[in-house]
């Protein structure tokens, strides 16, 4: 029997097995099930399922095990037992077989399966950081099973992972520029600049490994088109570039956001947030120089002036909008809210699971967007590194929540709670794969 794969040596062991399920199915019981029922194969498997098994029945009673198993892990742990379709089997590419459960894996859930003597035997267990008796899942989400993360190989260094480079904050919002960098940070970024117009007064709200940059303000309040040459080498060695956060929306600001998007290096991700939408909805001009491949982080508000568009309109069809935008501006658009919405000038749409109050306070977007520009800056594809960037923020939110509460979290705790989410969605998907059967 080919068995489930190990925890990585590389980080704390689980504190203990917390369910297990095991089944036991005769293959000739299954195979006559196929033969007389034919809704048993439609309503018990998926599509993929069946492609898998074809005309092999121990593979079919295999798949039937390990659904009971998982069912049996659910039911123990006091938790909605799933239907059988929406336990799956799969084999993603070049892998070893995995469970997923609602299209994703659940962390901390391992299974065995084999078949011999006219038996198919599967054995389900669920372990955890979390001790055992605790009733709540390991997760608020199932992890999507093409949900990607970049790799962190062992020898590596600073380097590996990019620099990314933050352009906001100023005025009364030098905590925007900040928590940015701090999503940037706790995002994996091996380095992280702030290019910034704020007065030394401001340097005190940065993490001390942040690399500032102090732009200069030109006389109507706001950062002018000359001061992207200040930016000289951090510009062109980022890895990731995020613009907007508490950046304002001053006369000059949308001068130099326009000279920001020209220099831009070619294939460089471009993160715009906040101000940055804000300038590009004024100015139909300005618009037409976000570069393609962009990733836009509109709230609904902003989404609604880049449309042209009520905030009621959008959030009644918040996929067809979101959708829209990406294709005008041949980019990546992360419409946030509830069930934040991705999607892409080809057409790729996916609606992250999260839903949590934890996310409902001030600088959350900010954090988002230095995550996902960090992402980007470690080789993840602008729609790759927004889903996963939307997925593991939410992720972090939803361990807030279940940890702390709803009411009262930081956005610096959520960035620094996106290190533990991380961490979850690895070891899932390092660890969860059982024996091909």
């Amino acid at each position: 029997m080919r068995r489930a794969s190990p925890r990585s040596r590389d980080g704390p062991a689980a504190v203990g097995v917390r369910a297990v399920g095991v089944d036991v199915t005769a293959v000739a019981r299954i195979a006559a099930l196929l033969e007389r029922q034919p809704r048993f194969r439609v309503r018990c498997f998926t599509a993929g399922e069946a492609a898998t098994c074809g005309r092999r029945p121990e593979r079919w009673a295999s798949r039937w095990a390990a659904k009971e198993a998982v069912r049996k892990v659910y039911g123990r742990m006091g938790w909605r037992i799933p239907a059988y379709r929406a336990i799956e089997v799969v084999r993603p590419r070049g892998q070893a077989p995995v469970v997923a459960v609602n299209g994703g894996l659940v962390p901390g859930l391992e299974i065995s399966l084999t078949h011999d003597a006219g038996v198919a035997i599967a054995i389900a267990a669920l372990g955890g950081l979390e001790p055992p008796g605790s009733a709540a899942p390991p997760s608020q989400a199932s992890i999507p099973l093409d949900l990607r993360l970049p790799d962190r190989p062992a020898q590596s260094h600073k380097g590996t992972y990019g620099t990314v480079l933050v352009v906001a904050g100023g005025g009364s919002f030098p905590g925007a520029a900040a928590l940015c960098a701090l999503g940037a940070l706790r995002g994996g970024a091996g380095k992280v600049a702030c290019a910034t117009p704020l007065g030394p007064g401001g340097v005190a709200a940065f993490p001390a490994e942040v690399i500032l940059r102090l732009l200069p303000v030109e006389g109507g309040g706001g950062v002018g088109a000359a001061a992207v040459s200040a930016l000289g080498e951090d510009l062109a060695g980022a890895a990731a570039v995020v613009c907007g956060p508490g950046l304002g929306q001053a006369a000059p600001t949308a001068a130099f956001l326009a000279a920001l998007m020209r220099d831009v290096r070619p294939g460089c991700p471009l993160v715009l947030d906040a101000d940055a939408l804000n300038l590009c909805a004024r100015d139909p001009d300005l618009r037409a120089l976000i570069p393609a491949g962009a990733i836009l982080t509109p709230h609904p508000a902003e989404m609604g002036r880049l449309l042209g568009l009520s905030t009621a309109a959008i959030q009644a069809d918040r996929a067809s909008a979101a959708g829209t935008l990406a294709r005008e501006v041949a980019g990546v658009v992360v419409l946030k809210g509830a069930g934040t919405v991705i999607a892409d000038a080809g057409g790729r749409r996916a609606v992250d699971p999260h839903a949590t109050a934890v996310l409902a306070t001030g600088g959350t977007g900010d954090v988002l967007a230095g995550l996902i520009a960090a992402l980007a800056a470690q080789g993840l594809a602008p729609f790759e590194a927004a889903r996963a960037g939307v997925f593991l923020h939410g992720e972090a939110g939803a361990i807030l929540e279940r940890e702390r509460g709803r009411a009262g979290l930081l956005a610096s705790e959520v960035a620094d709670a996106c290190v533990g989410a991380q961490e979850t969605v690895r070891r899932a998907q390092a660890g969860l794969g059982p024996a091909a059967c």
